[in-house]
């Protein structure tokens, strides 16, 4: 691929602007966790998972990536607070087994991966014993869909060291979607969706039949997210926005696990 073919702007990522397209690749600014990243990209390649990009190379102060085609899901209305709008393919049964599948061949690629360098962006430290190191921000505005279903993650600059589990549940808020009935509305789902049964399903593709085992993690992953707020390019009207709408996820999640308690 020639670096004088044409570069094409790309709509800019919540965290990561400048990105461009040029033929079958994609061009993205750099940071310095940039060098952990690639690392772990590579082993992904090596180690067989297709869901991910390929790192090509470095020009200047940007990474050059394959670029995977596809559809990816972005709400540019989304706010904290509403619900992301998904396109009714993302809303499907198939689009959420998928997600789930694809989470679950992820983890189990990176289950061997020990980075040499652990300057990852959020928690720049080697993962502990019962930790991997993977994507960290997981939701189908990163997630690039064919046919209606996905089949590769993109976005990878939030990777870093998490348990299992905890991103299991932190891509069931996004996927299933975990949320109260106007959020739900606001993303395209109808009324009585099955929220519980969508979570069934999503932790059963990955691989968890004991899918209880997962409820713990869900207000885990809510206050990790809101940890993270500290490191977003945000004012304080923004980051407060943020925090309150956690604290509404974790108020509804409260009264979610009680409904599941009732019914057994």
């Amino acid at each position: 691929m020639s670096r004088d073919e044409p570069e094409a702007p790309l709509p800019a990522g919540r965290m990561t602007p400048g990105i461009t397209r040029r033929g079958g690749q994609l061009l993205r600014p750099m940071g310095e966790w940039s060098g952990a990243v690639h690392d772990y990209l590579r082993h992904l390649e090596g180690a067989g998972f297709a869901g991910a990009p390929r790192l090509l190379g470095i020009e200047g102060d940007r990474e050059v990536l394959t670029y995977l085609d596809g559809d990816v899901p972005v709400d540019p209305q989304w706010e904290p607070g509403r619900g992301q709008r998904l396109p009714a393919y993302a809303r499907s049964e198939a689009a959420l087994v998928a997600a789930g599948a694809l989470l679950g061949r992820l983890h189990a690629a990176a289950r061997d991966y020990r980075p040499a360098d652990p300057r990852f962006r959020f928690d720049p430290r080697p993962p502990r014993a019962d930790e991997i190191v993977s994507h960290g921000d997981l939701g189908p505005w990163n997630t690039v869909y064919r046919g209606g279903v996905p089949v590769a993650f993109i976005d990878w600059d939030a990777a870093g060291p998490v348990r299992p589990l905890v991103e299991l549940a932190a891509a069931a808020w996004e996927f299933v979607p975990l949320a109260p009935p106007e959020q739900l509305r606001e993303a395209g789902f109808g009324p009585g969706t099955a929220i519980a049964e969508r979570l069934r399903r999503f932790v059963a593709a990955y691989g968890r039949p004991d899918w209880h085992a997962v409820l713990p993690a869900l207000q885990q992953s809510r206050l990790l997210a809101a940890e993270r707020i500290k490191h977003a390019p945000v004012n304080a009207a923004e980051a407060a926005a943020g925090l309150e709408h956690h604290a509404r996820e974790l108020r509804w999640l409260h009264g979610f696990l009680a409904h599941l308690d009732d019914r057994g």
